[in-house]
C-alpha cells in the first residue's frame, strides 16, 4: 500500500458520513445484445453511498461542464475499490424529488486504490 493510501484512506468515510447525502449510485451492467430482437440490456447494480453534492465550477473540470452541472464527491467506503464510469449514473433527492444524473468526468484521488472520487454529474 502507498504512503497516501496509509495517510489518505481513512479521511473520507467519517466526513462523508457526518456531512453527506444520502444518494444512489447506479453501476452500468455488461451490455448484451439479442440478435433476435435487436434489443440491447444491461443489468445495473445500485448501491446506497454518502456523497456530498456541490455546485461545479468552471476551473475544476477545464471549462467541459454546463452551468446546471453538480460535483459530487464520494468515498473508497461507499464503492471499494469500484472506479466510477461515465456509463454509470447517480440518484439524489433535490426539493423532495429524486433526480438522476449521467457521470460526465470523473476524478479520482488514489495512491494504489482510490481515496475519494470527484464526480461531474448532469441532471437528466
Amino acid at each position: 500500500m502507498s504512503q497516501v493510501d496509509n495517510v489518505f484512506a481513512n479521511i473520507p468515510a467519517p466526513l462523508l458520513n457526518d456531512w453527506g447525502h444520502n444518494l444512489t449510485y447506479v453501476k452500468a451492467g455488461t451490455e448484451t445484445y439479442d440478435t433476435d430482437t435487436g434489443e440491447i440490456s444491461s443489468t445495473e447494480t445500485t448501491v446506497t453511498v454518502k456523497g456530498v453534492i456541490l455546485q461545479a465550477e468552471p476551473e475544476e473540470f477545464e471549462g467541459f461542464y454546463q452551468t446546471n452541472d453538480l460535483k459530487i464527491i464520494i468515498g473508497r467506503a461507499e464503492l471499494g475499490n469500484y472506479y466510477p464510469s461515465i456509463r454509470d449514473r447517480i440518484q439524489f433527492i433535490q426539493a423532495g424529488v429524486t433526480k438522476e444524473g449521467r457521470l460526465i468526468r470523473i476524478k479520482t484521488l488514489r495512491g494504489e486504490n482510490p481515496i475519494l472520487h470527484t464526480l461531474l454529474v448532469r441532471p437528466q
